[in-house]
């Protein structure tokens, strides 16, 4: 009896002392930080006001740039959720034996991150792209056909990367409909428009608010895309990059409270939207089908699947070409020629070439390994124990989710540039954990929604019966919840490693001399003209994104497949 009063009170002051914690991390490392934001951006020269707020405001060029962003977000949303909706219709009801494979291909992209797929994209669709340049040959034109530069070319990319929140979320929801009122429907002669408008549109309606969320955020603050193939389109993300830049922290954080609020404002509507007309969910999973798999509708859209599939195999092909040809090769030829292994030879031999690759690594797994630390436990106590403090401890969690990345790294900056109690006295700017932090904060709402759902599948006569064996819930937790939840939360780990080895935004604001990343190196080698460098950065980046992604389908195939 004794040794099972003294097992709870230690479960017990395991249990206080992980709340501390938990609360210490996320108040220092997410709440003062914004605040320390806000508190600039009203910070002037003669005190404290709203006078930099005014001033911007009042400029017509930077109110040109808000409406940018918000309607590059908005243009994202459309653009992703037309093609990730539709690609999965047809692979729920149409596609045939090669299903498998395309939906690989088609998740592909989450994989490759985004300032590797600008680059590629800028090889094959740049005023010197081998496309342009071939359409440019082959129609003898005088100058390029187009220019790959702009507010189109950045929704053209942004298409490609993050049109996979859409399918992936309606490819799941969809697994778990009742087919049989889409046949009931059917039988009494609904049209397949009115099938999808009365009968699928009202079950994947959630997955496709919580893809507007993410999409319009990931859209909002896209800065790789903006950044190199923008030009004159300026957005925030842009903008509070040069700012920092500039040393001009008031202007930079009044540029950050404006991306956040937008950011949060859609989130909000959206949520409210989704609590109002998004609950109709149904979880009974029968086999789909829509009759015959012919006819010219059928064969249009696997022309169309044919094309995206083309789009994503293509700058993956592009990168792995060109990354073994010479790079004066690249600058002066339509089709590069001259096989080399230089370009990797130099990063090999070249410990400092290396090192940004060892760096990306080393960050992204002790960014991994700090938020699983956190969101493991913190999904258990919250999915199974609730209440006011657990609701409030869910919120700050997943409040990064509403922080764009440029948003997350100026509030470390306006909070860690000096000593802070929260960094054990220490300046954390210029120094190498401050990347770490970095992609944990933005990688906590990614981990603890993986391993929420991973929690709530786990049979609570599990945990009865340890408990009823004299197990304490520290006990129970570590011996029976882990190891049951270990593929979701690998699954989760392994796509947020993913996520941070090609972080380019947070990167570019707060990388130093002893942090630099690859994503760094990437665009500065490609802006030294060193492309066949850059190009062999992103076949590694490639390489070491696909093995995770083997990895994924093999811890979480329920969901994936």
């Amino acid at each position: 009896m004794n040794n099972k009063s003294d097992r709870g009170i230690k479960s017990g002051w395991l249990k206080c002392l992980w709340y501390m914690l938990l609360a210490f991390l996320l108040t220092g490392y997410i709440v003062v930080p914004f605040f320390c934001t806000v508190i600039k951006a009203f910070e002037t020269e003669n005190g404290y006001g709203i006078g930099n707020i005014q001033e911007y405001l009042s400029n017509p060029n930077q109110l040109r740039v808000i409406g940018n962003t918000v309607l590059l977000g908005a243009a994202s949303v459309l653009v992703c959720g037309a093609v990730g909706i539709a690609l999965a219709l047809y692979m729920t009801f149409l596609a045939g034996r090669e299903k498998k494979a395309v939906h690989i291909l088609l998740l592909s992209p989450m994989m490759i991150p985004g300032v590797i797929v600008v680059i590629a994209f800028n090889q094959l669709y740049g005023e010197s792209g081998i496309i342009t340049k071939s359409l440019e040959y082959l129609l003898q034109l005088t100058e390029i056909p187009y220019r790959f530069q702009g507010f189109g070319a950045v929704v053209f990319v942004i298409a490609y990367t993050q049109y996979v929140y859409f399918y992936l979320n309606v490819y799941v929801a969809l697994k778990y409909m009742d087919y049989s009122l889409i046949e009931a429907a059917r039988g009494m002669g609904a049209s397949k428009l009115r099938v999808f408008a009365d009968v699928v549109w009202p079950e994947i309606l959630p997955a496709v608010l919580t893809s507007v969320i993410v999409t319009f955020a990931s859209g909002i603050s896209s800065f790789s895309a903006p950044n190199l193939i923008g030009g004159g389109f300026k957005v925030l993300s842009t903008q509070i990059v040069r700012s920092k830049a500039n040393n001009h922290m008031e202007i930079a954080s009044v540029q950050v409270m404006l991306l956040f609020l937008i950011s949060l404002s859609v989130m909000l509507l959206i949520q409210f939207y989704s609590k109002k007309y998004g609950n109709a969910r149904s979880f009974r999973a029968v086999s789909a089908g829509m009759g015959k798999k012919k006819g010219f509708f059928v064969f249009l859209c696997r022309i169309v699947i044919i094309v995206q599939i083309v789009l994503v195999i293509l700058p993956v092909i592009a990168i792995v070409y060109l990354s073994f040809v010479e790079t004066k090769s690249i600058m002066t030829m339509i089709f590069p020629r001259g096989f080399t292994l230089e370009n990797y030879l130099v990063i090999v031999e070249k410990g400092r070439v290396l090192k940004p690759i060892i760096n990306s690594v080393k960050m992204s797994v002790m960014a991994v390994a700090a938020g699983l630390v956190l969101t493991v436990p913190a999904a258990y106590m919250i999915v199974r124990r609730g209440g006011r403090w657990n609701a409030v401890f869910k919120v700050l969690i997943m409040l990064p989710w509403a922080m764009p990345a440029s948003v997350v790294a100026v509030n470390l900056i306006n909070a860690f540039n000096h000593k802070s109690i929260f960094a054990l006295n220490q300046s954390l700017i210029g120094g190498f954990y401050i990347l770490p932090i970095a992609y944990t904060i933005t990688s906590l709402p990614l981990l603890f929604s993986s391993n929420e759902v991973a929690v709530q599948g786990i049979n609570k006569n599990l945990e009865e019966a340890s408990r009823s064996l004299g197990a304490d819930m520290f006990y129970t937790f570590v011996h029976v919840i882990v190891p049951n939840i270990a593929p979701g939360i690998m699954a989760g780990g392994v796509l947020g490693l993913i996520r941070n080895i090609g972080e380019y935004t947070m990167s570019a604001l707060l990388y130093g001399v002893y942090n630099r990343p690859i994503s760094i190196s990437m665009v500065t080698n490609m802006q030294e003209y060193k492309m066949g460098i850059s190009l062999a950065y992103g076949v590694i980046v490639i390489m070491i994104c696909y093995a995770a992604l083997g990895l994924i389908f093999k811890f979480d195939k329920e969901r994936y497949f």
